[in-house]
């Protein structure tokens, strides 16, 4: 197993040591040449990572589960600072060190036990709020205590929402005071939950008197803390086997699953992504600190928090408002910055609408670009060029200045925007992952000194990965190409509750499906090209994958979004574009066209130009004359959470994206027809 200290670890980079004599990042060394290998005598095509034979599940033999590694920090490294949130007369960053982290949550986890919920494995504990120190102390607390935490979701809808609470035999949920309303106006529905703790607020007595009426107790996480603090219980910490977390998928279509992840499911994740970045040379420093702003109720997030209690990072939170994300960051400087592509690439689309207003601005950052481009193909990696120095230091202070990984995932990242970060970021790391909840967001990550782009990289030390045939797409694994499937310790237990959905997605040998296709590149990284299910069959019998073209169309300066959209019934496709609102008013106005961002998405001159441009990239794309749009609708709102267009991470959700458009489908059908 993983024998190897999580903390206070000294910074050694050997591609950096490298760049530091000679200015090169080589790579072509025998890992770049072969990042991963067949698993010895396997007849299916398993591949491992090619760093390491057996699978790592845990760190060492006393790290097993997350709550051990927090132990392990706290015992190295309790005075150093752990949560932090804006605050005091300055909003300063003020924070919690791991002595007083870990203090609290004992107090709230033994207040928890005073008040009713059994110490054990069938206690079920909703967490209904956003990213905040209170988050982690309940995460925290239910650990101690071998309880098992369900995070609630907002972005599920209501109807989610009361499915989760009422299918995970939810007894207590701890919670901000905005969700009261709700939890008191479902309660008949809800007819488990017996305490609800405000953590944000004090409980006021009418909300306490109207809690009673309806048989639920109502406290505040202050006086749950008091009530352990004066009566502590024993700690009944959850062995390795034991469930973590219980952590609902945000699906495309139907109700939300619940996926048990266990303790060693988790633990064998973080395991994983540490034994890369060691292998890379790449070690946690003493000042390391996160902006903590993706939802905590998802898998992605919850792994980055778990790698940081076992690394001594600090963690920062953002204050709940997207738009004053970049504020807050800026405050706080980050060194690690755990994204998704969305955000990412409203960076690079914002930064290339602001130099297209100058002339003199674009040829300096095209001229920066190229340059940078030239020394990434050569294997070079400067931060200290005078195209850094000139041009990228602002892009660089957008993120504090201070941020040396970028990690992304949830989705594809394009390779213009993970080629853009690596050359204005300098001397920072951009990797991309790729994983599922149900393998607690872990599975492939990119190597570090691989300078490419286009793929997700080779398998974690924590699982192997095979290709299953998918015949309706002509994907066979002896060609290198089917269905993505993962095996390892990180691979969840099941859904709750739901044997015969974990059946279909867990095979008899242990695969677990993921619904991905993904082809083998020549050095072992790993590429997703399509989805097994989001496809649909041309009345000519040809078979479109609408998320292929989509992240072609995505290329275009002129687009944020794109949904293609077909049917058994027609030979073609049609699209609803949503306009990059930066790009296309710089745009506009540079030709001199009037009007908002509306009127400009109701200009046909405006329409015809991003149909052109998508189709250019189409072709460039070398995409099939039957997969090209023939016709486009621009729509000026962005598919989002909040507007129920996207899922909590960020992918479509189809079947109602469809619907919302079936009306305007028609009506672009009607046009290409009176075309013909």
């Amino acid at each position: 197993m993983f024998h190897g200290s999580v903390a206070h670890l000294e910074y050694r980079d050997i591609n950096r040591l490298a760049t530091r004599r000679t200015g090169r990042v080589s790579s072509t060394n025998s890992q770049m040449a072969q990042q991963s290998v067949q698993l010895e005598g396997a007849s299916d095509g398993a591949r491992r990572c090619a760093s390491r034979k057996e699978l790592i599940s845990f760190f060492n033999n006393e790290i097993k589960t997350p709550y051990e590694g927090f132990l392990h920090t706290l015992r190295t490294s309790g005075k150093a600072p752990c949560l932090g949130a804006r605050g005091g007369p300055e909003n300063k960053y003020q924070w919690l060190t791991f002595d007083e982290v870990h203090e609290r949550a004992s107090n709230l986890g033994s207040g928890l036990v005073n008040i009713g919920c059994e110490p054990s494995q069938n206690t079920f504990v909703g967490i209904y709020g956003p990213n905040c120190i209170e988050w982690d102390l309940a995460d925290l607390a239910c650990q101690m205590f071998s309880m098992v935490s369900v995070p609630i979701y907002d972005t599920h809808g209501a109807e989610g929402c009361l499915h989760i609470i009422i299918h995970a035999d939810i007894t207590t949920i701890i919670c901000n005071g905005s969700k009261l309303r709700f939890l008191f106006d479902n309660a008949k529905e809800c007819k488990k939950v017996k305490r609800i703790i405000k953590m944000d607020c004090e409980a006021q007595p009418d909300e306490k008197r109207e809690a009673e009426s309806l048989g639920i107790k109502l406290l505040d996480i202050v006086e749950v803390e008091q009530i352990g603090s004066n009566s502590p219980q024993e700690k009944k910490p959850g062995k390795p086997e034991d469930l973590f977390t219980i952590s609902y998928t945000s699906g495309t279509t139907g109700i939300p699953k619940g996926a048990m992840i266990t303790n060693a499911n988790m633990t064998a994740g973080v395991s994983g992504v540490l034994w890369h970045y060691e292998q890379a040379g790449v070690k946690t420093r003493e000042n390391d600190c996160l902006i903590s702003y993706l939802p905590l109720a998802h898998s992605y997030e919850r792994l980055v928090h778990q790698f940081c209690f076992a690394t001594a990072c600090r963690i920062g939170f953002f204050r709940g408002d997207i738009k004053l994300l970049v504020e807050d960051i800026q405050e706080l400087k980050p060194t690690m910055f755990p994204s998704v592509p969305r955000l990412l690439t409203r960076i690079y689309d914002k930064v290339l609408a602001q130099v297209s207003q100058s002339k003199v601005k674009k040829w300096l950052f095209q001229k920066a670009m190229a340059s940078k481009q030239a020394d990434l193909k050569r294997g070079i990696v400067k931060g200290d060029t005078i195209w850094d120095k000139l041009v990228f230091k602002k892009v660089r202070m957008l993120l504090g200045g201070n941020v040396r990984l970028i990690s992304s995932g949830a989705a594809p990242l394009s390779s213009n925007v993970m080629t853009f970060l690596r050359c204005v970021l300098g001397e920072c790391y951009v990797i991309e992952g790729y994983g599922q909840t149900e393998t607690v967001a872990t599975g492939t990550i990119t190597m570090i000194s691989d300078l490419t782009a286009g793929h997700v990289g080779p398998p974690l030390a924590c699982n192997l990965i095979k290709l299953a045939d998918v015949p309706q797409k002509e994907c066979y694994a002896k060609n290198g190409r089917g269905e993505i499937c993962f095996k390892g310790p990180n691979v969840f237990k099941g859904y709750l509750k739901a044997p015969e959905i974990t059946a279909e997605t867990i095979d008899k040998d242990g695969w677990l499906h993921t619904g991905d296709i993904g082809e083998w590149l020549p050095n072992g990284a790993l590429k997703i090209v399509d989805r097994v299910k989001h496809i649909f069959k041309l009345s000519q019998g040809e078979y479109v994958a609408p998320e292929k073209i989509e992240n072609v169309y995505l290329r275009s300066p002129l687009v944020a979004q794109a949904f293609v959209h077909g049917d058994s019934f027609r030979s073609y496709v049609v699209g609803i574009i949503v306009p990059d609102q930066e790009v296309l008013e710089s745009w506009a106005r540079a030709k001199k066209i009037s009007g908002d961002f509306g009127q400009l998405c109701e200009n046909p001159v405006v329409k015809k130009e991003i149909l052109d441009d998508i189709i250019q990239k189409g072709k460039e794309a070398e995409l099939n004359s039957f997969e090209q749009v023939k016709a486009i609708s621009l729509h000026k709102d962005l598919f989002s959470v909040e507007n129920g267009f996207l899922t909590p991470t960020f992918k479509t959700k189809r079947p109602f994206v469809q619907k919302f458009f079936e009306k305007k489908f028609q009506e672009l059908y009607k046009e290409v027809d009176k075309r013909a």
